[in-house]
């Protein structure tokens, strides 16, 4: 993840250097090492950046939620490196999540855009997806690959891929689910998006496990 953008947004948006920091609960000199490309040196002062921008720790300081590392038993092929388990996962365009989502297995006539290989993904159904866009900038940057799995239980603060209908218009976004209220909100992280409410019709496909950056 890139903190020194996430902190850079806060700045842009109104907030000084000195007001970060203290709603942070880091020191102002942490906080001007990090915006001059120095890292946090500690987990504590990670954890401090995490809560703020309620995000899971081991996603903000390397695009990988911790969870994900657990092994599992994998109906894909597998092997294994000093790495962890080796896996290929398919790589799907945005319109076939709904056919995976409905299936058992990923046997059958859907064919995947290509197979990608990774280490120690969980779920025997996960797939990737190429970010679409610039709205959940600078978390997700468009080209990006994220890992999903449809079979996870998903919370506010979760990242997920969700189908949301607009009339007799569907759309098929990543976002942040957020909680205002009991009522549960479609989050982009880049301002230049709106929020949207996550109603009945509306479907979760499934939350994002990893994140390859760079691609």
């Amino acid at each position: 993840m890139n903190l020194k953008s996430l902190i850079h947004r806060e700045i842009c948006e109104g907030m000084t250097e000195e007001q970060v920091a203290s709603s942070v609960g880091v020191s102002l000199r942490t906080l001007k090492d990090i915006l001059t490309g120095k890292d946090p040196q500690t987990r504590a002062t990670w954890g401090k950046f995490a809560k703020y921008f309620r995000m899971d720790v081991e996603f903000l300081r390397n695009g990988e939620w911790a969870n994900a590392k657990r092994r599992s038993a994998l109906s894909n092929p597998t092997s294994h490196s000093a790495a962890g388990h080796i896996r290929n996962i398919p790589l799907l365009n945005w319109h076939q999540i709904g056919q995976l989502a409905k299936r058992a297995d990923l046997l059958g006539p859907m064919h995947a855009e290509a197979m990608v290989e990774a280490t120690d993904i969980s779920g025997t159904r996960t797939f990737a997806l190429k970010v679409q866009d610039d709205s959940m900038e600078p978390l997700f940057s468009k080209g990006e690959m994220i890992f999903v799995n449809p079979d996870m239980g998903w919370k506010s603060g979760d990242f997920v891929v969700a189908t949301r209908h607009d009339k007799s218009i569907a759309s098929t976004l990543l976002r942040q689910i957020k909680e205002i209220e009991n009522q549960c909100i479609l989050h982009p992280v880049n301002w230049e998006y709106e929020d949207l409410p996550l109603t009945e019709p509306d479907l979760v496909w499934g939350k994002v496990v990893r994140l390859r950056k760079n691609l």
